[in-house]
Order: structure tokens, then sequence, then C-alpha cells
């Protein structure tokens, strides 16, 4: 071979693999200059700088490649859904930004080049401009802004060569990304101490507050892994923190801890739980109470005894209501009423929503002109939407629940930026930066006891974007609490001239994790009740938790409960306008007397509708329920299981009108819909069906 077509053949090959590796239209890419990866500045949803970044593997770092004009490229932001485009500024030149699809064929139509000899590495060209690249003129490090730069005055292979790496990643908010949010927040916080774990350097109402959102993953997954983490955080507080809590003058330090355990006793039944709440929070109310119309005192060395804060009513009316609910003593309730009204008297516009913070009252009951603090934040906002639903959900009154729409209104539009992100509390240092986790809890709270889906979505919204201004390394990854900022990698940033460090500090980095878990993404909302509904579908749960494995079909199932009164909840099951009478539950039983009873809407003497009757099945089997009265509409569904039973799925079906059983035998393929007569029937059994003398088989 003669050297002249060597060459050739070489020029030929290396041309092969350039078109071979070229970006296709479609596909989703991750653009690399010097290791770091292109990103939408803070993961903006409006025009803002692309700078670069150390790759943390979400949206607002990828990009879709588009066809633009004249064999020219468009990058579409997977996040944000804006166009990368040149802008012309007078001090920085030519600098990389995002905008609308407008730009497609302007300043966002870019030429791609491949550089012969290397994979996946490229030049991209302004398009009406192929002298100016996309590039730095500096070295890279996190948060330098790309600009359009000549090639001849920069070190190319650092600054101006681009790896287009073909890269997907989730477009959505969904459960994976909620496990990796709370994974990671795991793998950097919590550590093992002295008796039991701890989170970071530990703390008081900063624990109390971490361990409600280890609480809030349960509640929403039903995954045992949460009882552990709260048993170990728990043995280590009680070791540096003792169980009787009198010593702390902070009364609403002891409020927050009471809520943990009332909770926790809520989910595990453990009557430790029950008893150091209950006992913590009688001494604090009998200390606290001691003002006009219910309010308590929020600290007991306050130099106004008259003055009152929110930060203490809310969370004590929360804490109320449920040893109200554990206990079955409405003295708790008349508690959390009495410190309601006088909370909406003077720290609440329930014109507004607005929750005010703090405020005196004269010594004759009247209010106070002096001292009032107006200032609103996510954690009263919260607590108070918390109380409300609550209260609603106890006395059915609707003031409860114009004052829980007021305040969630509020805050939906007055705490949050134009793209409705929550934008208050953006900072990492003191007590701010814990307050948005608590908002997220009462809000699911809201959305799913006063029918508001879109609240979840809201929150779902928010943790969307807090995942995409993430840090991560390795198995590492936690969004701190300044959620419209980019996280750095080492977890520093300086505030009012100082640095602070959160490497060790995770209470603030917890309310990322509170909005990942509290969209409650893995929920079904809807349900019909003519389809098999799974427990993994459950919307409260006492004294139960989820399976670690299947042993029916491989579909969740629950454990088998520890006690009687253990229960799983269904919210929004719905029964169709036709009213049915029968109830298929799939279940087993490990003790010969255990049983199972239903309710519908709440638990009580008056809505039970049906019960199990003889022996329960020891392995999974089909029962049929005869409901004592028709079930039509929309409802709760409370299954309650005495001690020794474990539960799969339900759904509900009826006899078709003037057809009659003769026999009445579980089917297990209950998700088929069979036709009998024009009749539409969710039918779970099998059998011979006598109408008018004939009979109909169904199989």
């Amino acid at each position: 071979m003669t050297i002249k077509k060597f060459i050739s053949l070489s020029v030929l090959l290396l041309s092969l693999v350039a078109v071979q590796a070229a970006p296709t239209v479609g596909k989703t890419y991750r653009i690399v200059i010097s290791s770091k990866s292109m990103f939408v500045k803070d993961a903006s949803l409006i025009p803002n700088d692309v700078v670069l970044w150390s790759e943390t593997n979400v949206p607002a770092q990828r990009w879709t490649l588009e066809t633009a004009t004249d064999g020219k490229y468009a990058f579409r932001n997977v996040y944000s859904g804006l166009y990368l485009a040149a802008k012309s500024t007078p001090a920085s030149g030519v600098t990389l930004v995002q905008m609308p699809s407008s730009v497609k064929r302007t300043t966002g139509a870019w030429n791609i080049k491949p550089v012969e000899g290397l994979t996946d590495v490229f030049t991209i060209s302004a398009g009406d401009n192929e002298g100016l690249c996309i590039g730095i003129d500096q070295a890279a490090a996190d948060g330098n802004q790309l600009k359009l730069v000549e090639p001849a005055t920069v070190e190319k292979a650092n600054y101006v060569y681009c790896r287009i790496i073909e890269s997907e990643v989730p477009t959505s908010f969904d459960p994976a990304v909620r496990d990796e949010m709370v994974q990671g927040f795991i793998n950097q916080y919590y550590k093992e101490a002295t008796g039991g774990h701890i989170l970071g350097g530990g703390g008081w109402w900063g624990d109390a507050e971490m361990f409600e959102v280890i609480l809030d993953a349960f509640e929403t997954t039903g995954d045992k892994i949460y009882q552990t983490y709260f048993r170990e955080l728990y043995n280590n507080f009680l070791i540096r923190n003792n169980s009787d809590w009198s010593y702390n003058e902070f009364n609403d330090d002891i409020t927050w801890m009471v809520l943990a355990c009332i909770r926790a006793y809520k989910y595990f039944g453990d009557e430790e739980y029950l008893n150091v709440a209950r006992f913590n929070f009688d001494n604090m109310y009998l200390r606290a109470a001691k003002q006009p119309h219910g309010t308590l005192i929020w600290k007991q060395t306050q130099p106004n005894p008259l003055s009152t804060n929110s930060c203490i009513n809310g969370p004590a009316i929360v804490a109320a209501c449920y040893l109200g609910e554990m206990t079955g003593e409405n003295e708790y309730y008349d508690k959390a009423l009495s410190i309601y009204a006088g909370q909406r008297q003077l720290l609440f516009d329930a014109e507004t929503g607005q929750v005010y913070d703090s405020r005196a009252w004269n010594a004759d009951g009247s209010i106070a002109s002096e001292g009032f603090n107006s200032w609103a934040s996510t954690y009263n906002q919260g607590t108070m939407l918390g109380a409300a639903t609550m209260l609603y959900k106890y006395t059915g009154e609707e003031q409860y629940k114009q004052d829980a729409d007021a305040v969630y209104h509020y805050t939906y539009n007055k705490m949050t930026n134009n793209k409705k992100i929550i934008s208050v509390c953006q900072t990492i240092d003191g007590d701010l930066c814990g307050f948005k986790g608590i908002l997220m809890r009462y809000v699911r709270r809201y959305a799913e006891d006063l029918d508001h889906p879109e609240a979840l979505q809201w929150i779902a919204k928010n943790a969307w974007h807090a995942y995409q201004n993430r840090m991560m390394q390795g198995k590492r990854s936690v969004t701190w609490s300044a959620w419209l900022t980019k996280t750095a990698q080492n977890l520093s940033r300086q505030e009012n001239g100082d640095t602070k460090n959160v490497s060790n500090d995770p209470v603030g980095q917890a309310t990322a994790v509170s909005a990942a878990v509290n969209a409650h993404i893995n929920g079904l909302y809807a349900k019909d009740a003519s389809q098999q509904i799974g427990v993994e579908f459950f919307d409260e749960i006492q004294w139960l938790q989820l399976a670690d494995e299947s042993s029916d079909d491989d579909t969740p199932e629950t454990t088998v409960s520890s006690r009687d009164g253990a229960y799983i909840a269904f919210k929004h099951v719905d029964f169709g306008s036709n009213a049915v009478s029968k109830l298929l539950l799939r279940a087993k039983a490990t003790a010969p007397d255990a049983k199972i009873q239903v309710y519908v809407d709440d638990i009580s003497s008056e809505t039970l509708v049906a019960v199990s009757k003889g022996p329960l099945p020891t392995s999974w089997d089909n029962l049929v329920l005869d409901a004592s009265k028709s079930l039509s509409g929309v409802h709760t569904v409370y299954i309650v299981l005495t001690e020794g039973v474990a539960l799969h799925s339900f759904s509900a079906y009826s006899t078709p009108s003037g057809i009659h059983a003769s026999t009445l035998q579980p089917r297990s393929d209950s998700n088929y819909i069979y036709n009998l007569q024009g009749v539409r029937v969710s039918a779970p059994l099998k059998g011979i069906y006598i109408q008018n003398g004939k009979k109909f088989i169904v199989k």
C-alpha cells in the first residue's frame, strides 16, 4: 500500500469514527468540559446563566438534542425545558444562558463538529460564527460561567473540547428519586454513637424534627427500616436528654419531641413512646397553660408572661390531637380546642390565612397593642394547617376546614416564587433552615384528609426542584435548606460574612427529604373499590408495617399485627353509584380467634360495616364479608385487625339485582370483571347464579 493510500484510508476511518459518535436528535446528553458538566445555574426555571458544575446526575445537567435550522442543532434542558443560547453582555462578553424556544433559529442554533481521533469529543460553535466555541477562559470550577471563546486564545483540550455523552436521568419525580434522596441523606448523616445512632451533632428541636421526617418516611412507605432508624435515634436521644424533660425551659422543644414520640407509638405500638409522650406533654401543659384564652407560654423565663408564640401553640394543638386519638381521652382534644381558639383569636388572620409569630394579652384578656410580631414562617403556617385539619376531622365543623384552606393558600401564594417553589428560608444557618420540612408534613395531611390532591403535586414540585440542586459524592447526596441555590460539593457556604459548613449539621438538609417523602409519590390517591387495592396503597397505618418479603404472589403484604386495634386505612375509595354489599379481603392469621372489622370514614360503633365470621385462614386466602349496609360514593376504609392478622388486599362487589348465589366461593383472580345478563359485575366469585329459574355459571 502506498503512503498516499494509507493516509487516505486513515482519514476515512477517522471520519467514520466521528460519524458513528455524532449526537443523535431526540437523545439526551451530558455535556462535559474539563470533567465538569453543563448545568443551568441553580436549576433555574426561568432564563438564567449556564455554568459548569460537578456531575450530580440530575435533569438540570442534561440536554436533549433537537434540530434548529440549516443543519444546526438546539439543546433543550431536560429540567427547565428552556434552550441553550448565547447572550452578549458588556462586562463578560458572550455568555451562555437558557432562553425560551424562540431562540432556536437565532442565538440558540449551534454547530457540532467532531474532534478527529477522540471519541465523543466535539466543538460546539455559534450557529452564525464557527470561530466562537462554547468553553471557559479559566480553570474549570463549580459555578464557572460558560462563554463563547476563540479557540486560538485558550487551551483547547481543557477549555473548549466538549465531551457529549449520551446519558439518561429521571425525567420526573418518582419513588426511585425519593428513595435516592432519603438514602443519600442517611449515608451522609446517620452515624453510630454511644448507645443507638445519631444524626449529625445532635440537638433538641432539630433532632425531634429530623425524627419526624423519619416517621414521615415510614408513614408514606410502611418500610420497616424506618422503625429501626427511629428506635436507634430515640435511644441515643434519651441517653443525652433523659426521659423527663422538665429541666428544659423551652416548652416548644418539649412539644416537638412529644410529637415524635406519640407518632412513633401510633405506628409501632411501643408503649414506652406513649408513656414518654404523655408524661412530658402533661407536665409541659401544666406549667405553660397560664394565659388567657388557652394559649401557652413559649419559655418559662420569658420576660412577659402574657406573651405567646405560634411556635408553641401550633405543635401543642397537634400533639394534643394525637394524644386524644391514641389514648381515647377527650380531655386532650379539649385542650387542643382551647389552645386553637386562643391562637386563632390572637395570632391568625382568618381572611388571609397568615399565621403571626408572636403577640401578647393584657391582664384582662384583651389583645395587647405592644410586642406584636406579624412575621409568618413556614413552620408556623405548617402547624396551624395541621391543627385545623386535625380538628376538622375530629369535630366536622366547617370553620376548621375554612381555616385550613386559608392557611394553605396563603402559604402557596405568598411564600413561593413565580414558579411556586418555596422562596423563604433560603439559608443554611440557624433555626430558619429547618422550617420548610415541618410545612411539608402538614400539607400532606391537608391534601389527603381534606381532598386536595393538587397540594401533593405542589410538594412533589418542590422536592423535584430540591433534587436538581443537590450535591453528590459517591453514595452521599443531600440538598441544603437553600433549595433555590446549588448545594456546594463541600457543603460550605458564605452567609453574613461567615463560612457555614453543614457536613455534620443535618437539620436544614432534612427539609428536602421531608418534601421527598411527604409528596407520597408511591401512593394511589383515587382508588376504585371494584379493583383489587393492595396494601402498598395505604394512606394511614397503625401498629403495622409492610413485610420485607412477600409470601403471596410476590406482591406486598403487611406484617402480622402485633396487637388488637392495628389497622390500615385507604382514603378516597370510590364504591361507585351502584351500592355494593360485599367486601373481598385477602388475609391470613396466626391466632385462632383472630378477627377483621371494616369501618368507613372513621372508627366507631356507628361506622362498623363488616366483621369476619369464624376462624380466619392460616394461609393466604380470600374472605367474603357481608356489609351491614350498602356502600356507594367515596369513603375512607379502615380495616381493623386483632392480634395475629396479616392483610394483602381488598375490593368490593355486589350480586346483581334478582340474582342469588347458590354457591359463594372466593375467586383468586379477583381483578377479572365478568358480564352477567348485561350487568357489569366486579366478580371475585365463581359459582352458579339463578335468575328467573335459569342458571348462569360464572367460572
